[in-house]
């Protein structure tokens, strides 16, 4: 096996026996990744700190697997960004756990030109923190997700949203107000609906 690292977020996190871990995390080029962590629910020095938590922004070591199919072996895991401010707020957490899960959903191993992925829930994690309109900021995700995936059509009002960057939400907030309210009040439950429609069908099972 090859010793490699990368950036990843944490996407989902399953217990395997009494101390193993199984982590599935999106690469820096939008790529899923799949990992065995031997050891880390006892592992303090390696895995310590609540590090391999979905949507924490990581450095991992790893070996990278063989023609066998087996598992990347985890060797260690260094924290970047933890978004902390999502945790100071139930929905933020909430939404958090909503672009994580999408991204999971629709992200596919081997795939290794979706970097555009990575950028928008990581701008999007990054952005929910400071956020003082998760409704237009759902919104912003939603239709970027769902127009990078070409499974939406596009009409007038969505163009404000395409052409801004998720980052630059609060400042889309603050320059159309009242306009971008309306906007979430009439299009945010629909928009939603078919993003959550989508990934159930693009769900690899896991």
């Amino acid at each position: 096996m090859t010793e490699k690292q990368d950036k990843f977020i944490i996407l989902k996190k399953i217990k395997y026996g009494e101390s193993d871990l199984i982590l599935h995390a999106l690469s820096s080029t939008g790529s899923k990744y799949s990992f065995m962590a031997r050891g880390a629910l006892k592992s303090k020095k390696r895995f310590g700190g609540g590090i391999l938590e979905p949507s924490h922004f990581v450095s991992l070591s790893y070996k990278d697997k063989g023609d066998d199919g087996k598992l990347r072996i985890l060797n260690e895991a260094v924290l970047i960004d933890d978004f902390k401010a999502i945790r100071s707020d139930y929905d933020k957490l909430e939404f958090a756990l909503f672009s994580v899960n999408c991204a999971g959903c629709v992200s596919q191993e081997g795939d290794m030109h979706s970097d555009f992925l990575f950028n928008l829930l990581g701008y999007t994690l990054r952005a929910i923190g400071a956020s003082t309109n998760l409704g237009s900021l759902k919104l912003h995700f939603c239709i970027k997700l769902l127009y990078q995936q070409g499974v939406i059509s596009i009409e007038n009002w969505m163009t404000i949203f395409l052409k801004s960057n998720i980052a630059d939400n609060e400042k889309l907030n603050q320059e159309l107000g009242v306009d971008i309210q309306t906007l979430v009040e009439t299009y945010l439950d629909s928009i939603e609906s078919l993003v959550l429609q989508y990934i159930k069908t693009a769900d690899p099972g896991f």
